[in-house]
């Protein structure tokens, strides 16, 4: 073999050896180039959102905002609350006529513009069921991949900005509401009326609404004896009240008038008009106290200003009269039998930024 032909060969035998070097690197150099994206794109977006949660006075039994932070992290996977981001979530839950929980939100861009907003209703006086809602949509909106983005909006010539609908729910009045009807049983001890203190019995019925209510009651006060010459005198009251009441939540004050009859009776005395008109008048004033949607239990006292005469005496003598201011305390226990028929609760509108889902 010549010496041309042995360095051409040695030429050939280099060149065939290099490629096994490289081919390797390459494979793993293209590998590479192909699952870094693949890898990238895996990672899921977060997203980042400093959180404002209030309870607006009526709604202080509703959870507070770590039920919301924590089925917000639960839906999403990861507790998106930041106190640096550049995103703000505003949430404030409130009390509407009746048995109805609101909750309005919005969410706010670093520049303070609203790009998202939501207003939601519980019917069921069902706080932590309206939270659980509050959470989903929260991650409807902070869920890119959840989001649908809206088509751009025509260019319009100006106008005033509208008020928020966060604010705007919050300072918007309740609207009236129907009444409901109340049926109630009371137990009270009557002093400074009749001759001792005595228990008395009334069943009330009442038309409520939300700040004041319009009451029937039928009164009974049991006899109180008084012995004249070891006879016993016994005398008992049976009247209607009239009682209207203005309610402020569990507190209410009341007036009343009654109108009815005082009977006397004895058996072995002789007396002079043993039946008696029954007029009095007074304040009521007292505290509710509910235990469901259907009961609750007012514990309440009056002052009973006598305004008719009333007096017992005999053919020789006057036995007794009684003073013209006497009291009562009761505790009545009340039944809801109708609910109200709720007028509908103001809608907030809906913001139309970016990002707002529908």
């Amino acid at each position: 073999m010549s010496a041309t032909s042995a360095r051409n060969t040695g030429a050939g035998a280099a060149t065939l050896e290099r490629p096994r070097g490289r081919a390797p690197a390459c494979l793993v150099a293209a590998a590479a180039a192909l699952l870094l994206p693949w890898r990238a794109g895996a990672a899921p977006q977060r997203a980042a959102v400093q959180l404002e949660y209030r309870r607006a006075p009526g709604a202080g039994r509703c959870p507070g905002e770590a039920l919301l932070r924590e089925e917000m992290a639960r839906q999403l996977g990861y507790d998106p609350v930041d106190p640096a981001a550049d995103l703000q979530a505003s949430a404030l839950v409130f009390r509407g006529p009746g048995r109805e929980m609101h909750a309005t939100m919005e969410l706010q861009d670093a520049e303070g513009a609203v790009t998202w907003s939501r207003h939601l209703v519980a019917y069921n006086d069902d706080c932590r069921e309206l939270v659980m809602n509050m959470a989903l949509a929260l991650r409807v909106a902070l869920d890119p991949s959840l989001r649908v983005q809206p088509a751009p909006a025509p260019v319009a010539a100006w106008t005033p900005e509208p008020a928020s609908p966060f604010e705007a729910a919050a300072a918007a009045p309740v609207p009236p509401a129907g009444p409901e009807l109340r049926l109630g049983v009371a137990a009270a001890a009557v002093f400074g009326v009749l001759q001792d203190t005595t228990p008395g019995t009334a069943l009330h019925v009442a038309l409520r609404y939300p700040s004041f209510s319009i009451g029937l009651e039928g009164h009974v006060q049991w006899p109180a004896a008084m012995t004249v010459g070891r006879q016993p005198v016994s005398t008992w009251i049976a009247a209607a009240n009239a009682v209207p009441c203005s309610q402020v939540r569990h507190l209410f004050a009341c007036a009343f008038i009654s109108l009815g009859v005082a009977t006397t009776s004895s058996a072995g005395v002789e007396l002079i008009d043993t039946s008696s008109l029954w007029l009095a008048t007074g304040p009521r004033a007292g505290i509710e106290m509910p235990f469901s949607d259907r009961i609750a239990v007012q514990v309440y006292g009056d002052i009973v200003l006598r305004l008719s005469e009333l007096r017992i005496e005999t053919p020789e003598a006057v036995l007794w009269v009684p003073p013209s201011v006497g009291g009562l305390v009761g505790l009545r226990v009340d039944f809801r039998l109708a609910g109200r028929r709720e007028a509908p609760a103001p809608r907030a509108a809906l913001a139309r930024g970016t990002g707002a889902p529908h």
